[in-house]
């Protein structure tokens, strides 16, 4: 994206959860049960492996939603914070802002982005197991009902008619075909790429050539 919301989505703390006494490690995304994992960790005292540390690891689970739910109670989360911490702000405005102005905040921006956070410290030969929302319960029982939360019937339908979300959206699809496999991050963009070409290319394709032209300019 190459602007100052990369600061935001890609976040400079990248956290994994370990689960003892399993020796399982998972990588806790937001809108995909992170607030039931975490809640989890703290009763059961758990440790967080922070940025470098998760560099040591080498099997990561990753809790994958469908791209629709997550988008509309990502977006939906967002609004009420928003809100929350600005009460005199007008609720259209803010509904508007967050609708077209893609993607503000960690809560909705796309699954993938997050494996890409995650790929800034794992080690590259790292093998990930994708696994769905109802595995959740093989890590805890704190499970919250993985719907749309407070989402008004009009928002829902806003979010649906979106066109700019078309393609980000097509490559979380690719990414949750995944599901049940065991991949290392190279097999996984490749997987995506070769389950929708035209989607990849139009998100990571674009991305990689901008970056490509600072060999140009240096």
């Amino acid at each position: 994206m190459l602007s100052h919301l990369d600061r935001i989505v890609f976040a400079d703390r990248c956290e994994v959860i370990e689960i003892v006494p399993s020796q399982r490690y998972v990588y806790s995304i937001l809108k995909n049960g992170s607030s039931s994992i975490h809640k989890e960790a703290q009763l059961q005292g758990w440790q967080t492996k922070i940025n470098e540390q998760i560099r040591r690891i080498d099997q990561i689970d990753v809790i994958l939603r469908n791209p629709r739910t997550r988008l509309i109670s990502g977006i939906n989360t967002y609004i009420q914070i928003v809100l929350r911490d600005n009460p005199k702000l007008d609720p259209d405005t803010v509904e508007w802002f967050a609708l077209n102005y893609l993607y503000l905040n960690s809560h909705y921006c796309p699954q993938f982005m997050w494996m890409l956070n995650l790929s800034r410290y794992a080690r590259p030969d790292i093998r990930l197991n994708l696994l769905d929302m109802t595995d959740l319960k093989t890590i805890t029982h704190l499970v919250k009902d993985p719907g749309f939360g407070s989402a008004r019937p009009e928002l829902i339908a806003k979010i649906d008619q979106l066109a700019t979300t078309e393609m980000y959206q097509r490559v979380d699809e690719a990414l949750i075909k995944a599901i049940g496999q065991q991949l290392t991050m190279q097999q996984l963009w490749l997987f995506i790429q070769d389950q929708d070409p035209a989607a990849y290319d139009y998100v990571i394709g674009h991305a990689q050539r901008l970056l490509s032209t600072t060999y140009a300019l240096s």
